[in-house]
């Protein structure tokens, strides 16, 4: 019987030493210098949100743009993903130019975002433009029609006749 709870016990503290079986990826990260609510579990949780939406299973480099932005960089692809705590309660706000390659048919490095307030972001590339909203899932919605930007047709040359002397 104790050769049976000494075993329970070692196996137990083997779990503890490696972190329950959990990869350690994260250990090259300077949390001081990736923002006020950044830890080592927020950032595993982002890593896993990235590498899933990048497809991407290689290791991933971040970047903290301020304000709670941070930038996962891997594969050759890039995705932005913000963090918002409300009353203890965290979440990743994933990029939204990964829903805006759908609607608008164009390539995720080709959208420009421009923030309108703190639910709602405007999306344009590619001739077009929309807007998306956040959904109290965290996941954006598209909130207006998929506009086509409007291009100035271009101004007819003008001749001017040009004077001759004999």
């Amino acid at each position: 019987m104790n050769i049976v709870r000494l075993s329970v016990v070692c196996a137990g503290a083997a779990f503890l030493v490696v972190g329950c079986g959990g990869r350690r990826r994260n250990s090259k990260v300077d949390f001081s210098q990736m923002g006020p609510s950044i830890n080592a579990k927020r950032y595993a949780n982002l890593e896993r949100i990235a590498a899933r939406d990048l497809k991407c299973d290689v290791e991933l480099t971040p970047q903290y743009l301020g304000e709670n932005q941070y930038q996962m960089i891997g594969c050759n692809t890039e995705g932005v993903y913000e963090l918002r705590c409300v009353m203890g309660q965290c979440h990743w706000i994933p990029d939204v130019r990964l829903r805006a390659e759908f609607d608008l048919g164009c390539g995720k490095s080709e959208l420009q975002t421009s923030k309108l307030d703190r639910v709602t972001t405007g999306v344009a590339g590619c001739g077009k433009r929309a807007t998306y909203r956040l959904s109290h899932g965290y996941s954006w919605i598209l909130n207006s029609p998929v506009a086509e930007d409007a291009t100035p047709a271009p101004a007819p040359a003008s001749e001017v006749p040009v004077p001759t002397t004999l």
